[in-house]
């Protein structure tokens, strides 16, 4: 599962993360860094949160995969 996570900067200079799963791996794409930054434009004009950010300092695209353990029952 990809992740899209965006980090913020509050008017105070405290950091505000906000994270999407089941990001598009396009958004890595020159195409798809114009959507991210399409978002973080919208998200900074309209404020929709209880503190004020004032820029976005980073965006990035996580990779996450995961193996699943054999466990045995108890005995």
């Amino acid at each position: 599962m990809k992740t899209v996570k965006m980090k913020f900067i509050t008017e105070t200079g405290k950091s505000f993360y906000i994270s999407m799963d089941y990001a598009a791996p396009t958004l890595a794409d020159p195409e798809g860094a114009a959507k991210v930054q399409a978002a973080v434009d919208l998200i900074l004009e309209q404020q929709p949160f209880a503190v004020t950010l004032v820029s976005c300092e980073t965006a990035e695209l996580i990779d996450r995969t995961s193996t699943a353990i054999e466990l045995t029952p108890a005995a």
